[in-house]
This record gives C-alpha cells, sequence and structure tokens, in this order.
C-alpha cells in the first residue's frame, strides 16, 4: 500500500531519448540571425499518443517557449532586433521593451521540461507514462519534440472515507464526496477533496481543523481499473484540543474607525446575541442582525463567516470590513468591524457612446444618501444627458441628431421587503435588494420626434447559489410622443413610437455553471403587461391606450476552451412577443426585438435588418428602422490571444426576425406592405429568411474593462435586390459594418 498526500508527484517511469533530425522550414520565417552560433527555438511540438495536445496546462509547462508571431513572421522579435540597431536611445528602448528577446534554444531546459511533462501527466492518474524528447535543427532553428506516451489511466474502483476520531468518523457519514467511483486520480481532484473534507470539517464545528489532518492511502496493486482510495482525517497529527467549539461572543462595532478609534456610547444586543457597540447610534442593531450570520451559542461554521464577509462588503455601506474569531480554547469569540463610507456623496460621469447606430458623448451626476434610516438603504437622486450624432438619421443640417435629458430618484433596500411569514428563514442569506424607482427622461431627434417617457417601478433581485433573480411586480410608463415629420411613421418602418400606457410585471432568471472546464450560461425572462387593466374594464388613462401584450426570451451561451489561450463561445437567443386589442396588429415598437448592431448581427448596423426578407434598399438606403416580435440568432466566435492584452476573433452570426402571422390593418405604402409580405414567419421558408455574416474582431483588455471593435461582412442576405442572395458572391462596400462596444458581444 502506498501513502499519498494531496500533492502527488513522481518522476516518469521511462528514460528520456533524445536526438538530432532535419526539419525543414519555410523560407520566409521572418527569423534573423542573432548571433552566428546561437540557435533559435521556433516551435515547441507536443504530441500525446501520437496526436497533437488538446490542453493549455502541457503548453504553460513549457520552459522555454518560441518568439511570438504568424505564419513564422516573428513580429516582437523583430521590434526587438530593430530597438538593438537602433541602439540605447528612447526609441531603442522602447522597441525592446515592446519586443521580445530572441528565444535562443538551451536544451537543459527541454530536458527539465520533459520531466515536468511526466509529473504532469503523473498527477493526472497517468502512473506508466513515458516521455521521449528530441530536437531537430535546421539552419540554426530548432524545433523542440516532446512525445508523451501516457499508458493506462488509474481510476477509482473503491472510495472511503475514516477517521482516527470516532466522532469525526460519525460526522463524515454526512459529508458529500466529490471523488466518486471510476473517477480518474487526479491530484487537483484530490487537492478538491482534501479542501472539501477540511471545511466540511470547519462548518460542523471544528474550527482548529487543518488540511494537514487529511491525506489519502492509494492502493494501486489490483492494477490501473481497481485502484482503491482512502481518504481518512488524522487530528491528532498535531496534537492539541480538537474538539468542537461553539461561539460564545459575538462583538460588532459598525461605526468603527481604522485610523482614529473612539470610545463607544450606545449599546444594543440583537435576539441572536450580538453586541453591537456604536460611537453613535447609526445603524438599527436589528438591521445588523440580520445581516450577520452568526449566533450566539452555535457551533463554530466557517461557511457563516465568509457569508458574513461577502454580504458585509456587497451591501455598500462600509469602506472596511474585518472579522476576526478569537481562540479561547473551550469556546470562540467573533469580532467584527466595521468602517462605514461617508452618508452622502456626489459622483459625476462623462462618457463616449458607440454603436452601430450613434456617436456621441454622455455623462450623468448622481447625489447619494446611503444608510438613510439606519438600515442600510441607498437614496440616490440622478441627472443625465446625452448628444449623439445618429448613423441613417434623416436630418440632413444637424450634426447633433438626437439629444436625451433625465432624472430619477431610487431608494434600494438590502433585503426583501415582504411580510416574514412569507420568506424562509434563509432568504437573508440570498443577497437580497428591493429597489423603488421613478425615472423622467426626454428624447429630441432632429426632424423627426420628441419623446417623454415616464416611469416607475418596483423590484426585487436575490440570489440563490448560481442562480440570479429578478422579479418586478409593478413597472408603470408612460409614453408621449411629438412627431416632427409630416410622416408619423418615420423613420419606422411600420409602427414607431406612439402615445402608450405599459404596466408591467416580468421576471428573469439566469444562471452559470462549469462541466468539465467548459462554461455554460443560461437566462429566461417574461415579462406580461395590461391585462389587469383590462379585467376591470380599463384601457386607457388620460385618452392614452395601456397596451396588453407578453414578451419572452431565452439565451444560451457556451465557452468551450481550447489550447494554446483560445476558446470558442456559442450562443443561441430566442425571443416571441405578442399584442393583443391592438387597432393595427402590431406589437408596440418598445416590446419588439431588432436585430443587427455591436452585439448581435454584426454586418448590419442596428435595426437595419429584417424582418424575413424585407429589401436591402428600403432599410439602408431609405433609413427606415425595423422592429418585429419574433427574434433568432445564432453566433460563433473562435477567440485567441495575440498578446496578453490583445485579443483576436473570427465570428459567424445568423438570424433573423418575423412579424407573426396575422392580418394586419392600416395604410400602407407599397415598400411597407411588401416589407409585411416577405416579413411573415412560415414554417416553411423561415430558415430561408436567415441572414448569414462573417467578420473578425479584435479586444483590448484595458483591465477595467474591454475595447472591441468587429467589422463584418454579409455573407447571406435574404432580402438583397439586385443580386443573388449570397452576396459574398457579388461584394459591395455597403456589405462591410464596423461595431464597436465595451465588452465581448456575449
Amino acid at each position: 500500500m502506498t501513502y499519498f498526500t494531496a500533492k502527488i508527484q513522481a518522476k516518469p517511469s521511462s528514460l528520456l531519448i533524445w536526438s538530432v533530425l532535419i526539419f525543414l522550414l519555410s523560407s520566409c520565417s521572418g527569423l534573423r540571425r542573432v548571433e552566428k552560433d546561437a540557435p533559435l527555438l521556433v516551435k515547441n511540438e507536443i504530441l500525446v499518443n501520437g496526436k497533437p495536445t488538446s490542453s493549455d496546462d502541457d503548453y504553460d509547462i513549457m520552459r522555454q517557449r518560441p518568439n511570438r508571431g504568424a505564419f513564422n513572421v516573428r513580429l516582437f522579435l523583430s521590434m526587438y532586433q530593430l530597438g538593438d540597431k537602433v541602439g540605447d536611445n528612447k526609441v531603442g528602448n522602447w522597441l525592446k521593451n515592446v519586443g521580445e528577446a530572441p528565444a535562443v534554444y538551451d536544451s537543459v531546459a527541454r530536458l527539465k521540461t520533459a520531466q515536468q511533462l511526466g509529473l504532469h501527466y503523473f498527477n493526472l492518474g497517468y502512473y506508466r507514462s513515458e516521455i521521449t524528447t528530441f530536437e531537430t535543427v535546421k539552419n540554426k532553428k530548432v524545433i523542440s519534440h516532446y512525445h508523451v506516451n501516457t499508458g493506462p489511466r488509474f481510476t477509482i474502483s473503491e472510495y472511503a472515507l475514516r477517521s482516527t476520531s470516532r466522532f469525526i468518523d460519525s460526522a463524515l457519514t454526512h459529508y458529500q464526496p466529490l471523488l466518486l467511483k471510476d473517477a480518474p486520480i487526479e491530484a487537483e481532484l484530490v487537492e478538491a477533496e482534501q479542501l472539501g473534507v477540511t471545511n466540511f470539517l470547519k462548518n460542523n464545528g471544528y474550527y482548529r481543523a487543518k488540511l494537514g489532518w487529511v491525506y489519502f492511502e492509494v492502493d494501486t496493486t489490483a492494477g490501473p481499473n481497481a485502484t482503491m482510495l482512502t481518504c481518512v482525517v488524522d487530528p491528532y497529527i498535531y496534537g492539541g484540543n480538537i474538539e468542537r467549539v461553539k461561539l460564545d461572543k459575538i462583538r460588532v462595532e459598525p461605526t468603527y474607525s481604522f485610523q482614529n478609534p473612539q470610545p463607544t456610547t450606545d449599546s444594543a444586543h440583537t435576539s441572536h446575541g450580538m453586541d453591537v457597540l456604536q460611537t453613535e447610534k447609526k445603524f438599527r442593531p436589528e438591521f445588523l442582525d440580520q445581516q450577520i450570520f452568526l449566533n450566539k451559542g452555535d457551533y463554530y461554521n466557517n461557511a457563516a463567516l465568509r457569508n458574513t464577509y461577502k454580504n458585509l462588503v456587497a451591501l455598500g455601506v462600509f469602506k472596511n470590513v474585518q472579522v476576526d474569531v478569537q481562540d479561547l480554547d473551550s469556546t470562540l469569540s467573533a469580532s467584527i468591524k466595521l468602517e462605514p463610507l461617508a452618508k452622502r456623496a456626489m459622483r459625476a460621469t462623462l462618457e463616449g457612446l458607440g454603436n452601430s447606430g450613434s456617436i456621441g458623448i454622455g455623462g450623468s451626476f448622481n447625489w447619494d444618501n446611503r444608510n438613510l434610516i439606519g438600515g442600510g438603504e441607498l437614496l440616490r437622486l440622478s441627472l443625465g444627458g446625452s448628444v449623439t450624432e445618429q448613423r441613417n438619421s434623416t436630418n440632413e443640417t444637424w450634426l447633433i441628431d438626437a439629444r436625451e435629458l433625465n432624472s430619477s430618484i431610487s431608494l434600494r433596500v438590502p433585503k426583501l421587503v415582504f411580510p416574514q411569514s412569507w420568506l424562509p428563514p434563509k432568504s437573508k442569506e440570498w443577497s437580497p435588494k428591493t429597489e423603488v424607482a421613478m425615472k423622467a427622461s426626454y428624447q429630441f431627434r432632429a426632424n423627426e420626434f420628441n419623446r417623454l417617457n415616464l416611469s416607475a417601478l418596483l423590484e426585487y433581485r436575490w440570489r440563490i447559489g448560481k442562480a440570479s433573480h429578478v422579479f418586478t411586480p409593478a413597472q408603470f410608463s408612460f409614453v408621449q410622443i411629438d412627431f416632427n415629420s409630416t410622416n408619423p411613421s418615420m423613420p419606422f418602418l411600420f409602427l414607431g413610437f406612439q402615445d402608450q400606457v405599459f404596466s408591467a410585471t416580468s421576471y428573469r432568471v439566469s444562471e452559470s455553471w462549469t462541466k468539465n472546464k467548459t462554461r455554460f450560461f443560461l437566462s429566461a425572462d417574461a415579462e406580461t403587461g395590461g391585462h389587469l387593466w383590462h379585467l376591470i374594464g380599463i384601457n386607457a388613462i388620460s385618452n392614452t391606450p395601456i397596451s396588453r401584450y407578453i414578451k419572452t426570451g431565452l439565451d444560451f451561451r457556451i465557452y468551450q476552451p481550447l489550447v494554446r489561450q483560445r476558446e470558442w463561445a456559442l450562443r443561441t437567443y430566442l425571443g416571441v412577443s405578442e399584442v393583443w386589442g391592438s387597432e393595427n396588429g402590431f406589437v408596440p415598437f418598445e416590446k419588439s426585438f431588432f436585430m443587427g448592431g455591436s452585439n448581435d448581427m454584426r454586418a448590419w448596423t442596428a435595426y437595419h435588418f429584417g424582418p424575413g426578407s424585407t429589401s436591402e434598399t428600403l432599410l439602408q438606403s431609405e433609413g427606415f428602422f425595423a422592429a418585429a416580435p419574433i427574434k433568432f440568432l445564432q453566433s460563433a466566435e473562435y477567440r485567441f490571444t495575440i498578446q496578453e492584452a490583445l485579443k483576436g476573433a473570427l465570428f459567424m452570426d445568423a438570424g433573423n426576425m418575423w412579424l407573426i402571422n396575422k392580418e394586419y390593418s392600416g395604410t400602407f405604402t407599397p415598400e411597407q406592405q411588401s416589407a409585411i409580405d416577405n416579413g411573415v414567419f412560415k414554417w416553411n421558408n423561415f430558415y430561408r429568411q436567415l441572414g448569414l455574416n462573417t467578420g473578425i474582431g479584435l479586444r483590448y483588455d484595458v483591465e477595467f474593462f474591454i475595447l472591441r471593435g468587429d467589422l463584418g461582412m454579409k455573407t447571406y442576405h435574404p432580402g438583397a435586390d439586385g443580386r443573388s442572395n449570397w452576396t459574398i458572391t457579388d461584394p459591395r462596400w455597403r456589405d462591410l459594418n464596423i461595431s464597436l462596444g465595451i465588452g465581448y458581444p456575449f
């Protein structure tokens, strides 16, 4: 029987074999001789069981890496060499700092890398792996070869948990193991199990539990598929008191100052046994009682302590949070020191605005009043505005086409404002928030329309595990439009903004998870409005109609990591909305979907694609805005790293939007009637109306956010005029579109 701690390490059993072979390289490699006899490393070749490796971990192990480049052109090496020629001055030093020094081949580094590869595969459960390494040289250019023969992988046929303490042995019967039967014996999984067992003990009163208490016994004598693994917890290794301990005292100081401590003048005792001491009474004790997940007399729970810290930081009312636990041998004492932020704060922001439809500048001014009534509340008053130049605008005289002013007031409370009898006891650990807000905005678009929007909402937010929930039981909007054009439909293809009242209820849930390094994201939302008003016989307020509608959406994403810091990102989106009681049958513009833009069909500008096979001339040349109640989108991106902060992407988007197949009434121009006929969803031909674009993109990570630019090209346009729908066969300048954005498109 063999004994291992959590980190398994061993040398590979094979001998390291190396030899010299000849490998032909392209004559246009772009590499320049650095020194007369200094060979350069140009490639690391890693074959696992005869096939190129698909693991980034293998490349991360490389102790020596070739200079970065593409198509045998080493741009950063050339910059370094140019800087070396320029000399020791500002320009030369800058070029050398940006560039890369020549990767002069090091045979010792290759042999050490081979040894590390053996250790790596041993830690993955390949206890009989063999590593062969050699080099090939041609014209002072070296390729290092690493051939890995993994052999069989050792898996768990039987797994057991036991302890040398009968009390811990009994407690372990309630532990849910991370290691399962038939799972590979990976060092990373074994370490996770070691940490999991330790945290389980700490969450059940064993405050003094250490990682060193937990070790593993591995019996591999029966072969790769019959390995027995035992997790042993031995608390007597370090000696001392190993008993479970309780929290005997909880001291909370919510007005503490780390720079200038002051004596306390106010004290209170909460229902959970906490002593709240304040220099002045700023926070209600019952508020702190709800935000701290510790109870006097409970056994120590490390998870409750961590969650308390995270929750206090997330409240947004404390500048510093410090949580300490003191071991009193037989009991524990918890001390929580909280330094509050300034009660009132002002903030002004100025930002550039840019997307596929506009470019401009915006700003806002916020005034915050924190801890309004002693319960961690946040009252915010905001005033903002923006000026933009709109692409495809009908205005021909204004440089600034669109202007907007807005103001709002909101109150956020760090709990779910419901009767307590409606909520489970664990609800306070869901990071709950309730927000009440009112907003007024005024939008002006030259020669098109003025739009006034008054709105109010009540919103609840909470998080259970990795799932986020947003429930808005009441959202009221009053919209008033004043058209500046003789044609009230301009610039909208069908029905645009109009005087409308929206009284809605909505719910959204989203969750992300990981499985075998693949990340997933799923979001679903539903919104409905106007139906309760209709049931009680009210269909308008101040002669403004109340819209009766429903809108739903489903968003699913997959992120599949590849080798060498590359990734596939896939997205599917489906949205449907419908309206009742509308005079003309169209879903209101605000509750419809649009296509195009920086996060959508990136070869089209926003609102200028679809529905169905609507004419490209109508949308792009005449500048109509289009929206529809059915939307389907699929996007795929191949993401790769160019430099540490510079990323690249190849992408493809496919999708469209459609009108619901029903009767529409009104007075339509021939172009609009044609758009209705071509834009209706039909099961027998919708797939022929899916638009397709491809493109390339750059993303630059500036730490706080990511700047993104995408160049998209129309490949298939269902509404192409005077040419094939496969526009890639007859490309035109208008088929190209540059999209700018912040962050990834999905």
